[in-house]
């Protein structure tokens, strides 16, 4: 597999130390910086100690404990949905702006479904709490929100990406692994790569930091619909993929999943805002390969729909989550909050 870094200068620096990062042997050369940061939270923690606010009606948080990639925003479209299944109906509160990949996601999401669920984007969480009562939710669902002090939740959900470095030294770590007891459980993400026995050790090796019993639930994606600007459907084989996402070697899988052919990867920083010069980059290595067509994340392809100009089709590979084992464990602690 050929593997491009795209992007500017900056971009293809930051792709490429991440790639140094994920390597279990260099990884100690970014630990200083890593506990530095963590220092630096620790101490305004400890002087700028807060009272979480509690709302008047339930509030379950999806979080994680690395940087980035772990799936949580088509896991928070899900838990939204069945959330709306079971007669509920869930405000989505993020501390993203509301032109950021996941809220657009998140919204798009929602108008599928006839607006089922509410998306109230911003870092005044407390505040959007309470314009989400105003407009009549009945349960919360905190994304991204481990880590945010500010606010009491009933279920604290916790993501852990199978794929990830288990060890101290991953470099990637929001806060030290002991930070995992906080939770109420951690459900495995993308853990479809991975054996029945591999599954089974990484979930007790979890459950060493976080507490027997806090590993419930594990799932993958698989593919669900394949969209171009014109239809629902390609019968595309051979394919250049592209992905501004922080773990594109899973895209890679799903894509092959889906049955697509593909030497080569380019890759772009997560959260990429794509412009004209990368489109002309895109559109000159597909030629180059000789591939039918471009195919690209959901999340990338809203933005690159936006300045795509080569008459070589742009495909996105819409996902949906495939549970392995514990949805039904996960829905009963859910619903037990909500009593």
């Amino acid at each position: 597999m050929k593997i491009i870094f795209a992007g500017n200068w900056r971009a293809q620096i930051e792709l490429r130390l991440k790639q140094l990062a994920g390597n279990r042997n260099l990884a100690p050369i970014f630990v200083p910086l890593r506990n530095l940061v963590w220092t630096v939270i620790a101490i305004r923690n400890f002087l700028k100690p807060q009272k979480p606010y509690r709302a008047p009606l339930p509030v379950i948080s999806v979080g994680n404990i690395t940087v980035g990639g772990t799936g949580k925003t088509p896991f928070v479209n899900w838990l939204s949905h069945h959330l709306v299944k079971i007669g509920h109906k869930p405000a989505i509160l993020t501390p993203l702006s509301r032109n950021a990949d996941e809220v657009r996601e998140h919204m798009d999401e929602s108008l599928s479904k006839s607006g089922m669920f509410m998306v109230l984007p911003g870092r005044d969480r407390v505040t959007n709490i309470k314009r989400a009562i105003e407009q009549g939710a009945t349960v919360v669902v905190l994304d991204d929100g481990f880590q945010f002090r500010s606010l009491h939740r009933d279920v604290d959900i916790v993501l852990w990406d199978a794929t990830s470095q288990l060890f101290t030294n991953n470099p990637f770590l929001r806060e030290p692994l002991s930070g995992l007891r906080r939770a109420t459980c951690i459900v495995m993400s993308k853990a479809d790569v991975l054996s029945e026995e591999v599954q089974k050790n990484l979930k007790q090796k979890i459950e060493r930091w976080s507490g027997q019993g806090k590993v419930i639930a594990a799932f993958g994606y698989e593919p669900a619909k394949i969209k171009t600007s014109e239809s629902d459907s390609f019968q595309a084989r051979k394919v250049l993929l592209v992905a501004g996402v922080a773990n594109p070697n899973y895209f890679l899988v799903t894509a092959q999943k889906a049955g697509f052919k593909t030497e080569t990867i380019i890759c772009f920083p997560d959260h990429h805002f794509y412009s004209l010069s990368d489109v002309k980059l895109i559109a000159k290595i597909a030629e180059s390969e000789g591939v039918e067509a471009v195919l690209t994340t959901q999340k990338d392809a809203v933005k690159l729909h936006e300045v795509w100009q080569s008459e070589i089709p742009l495909l996105a590979l819409k996902v949906k989550l495939k549970w392995l084992w514990g949805e039904n464990k996960l829905h009963e602690l859910v619903e037990h909050a909500l009593l």
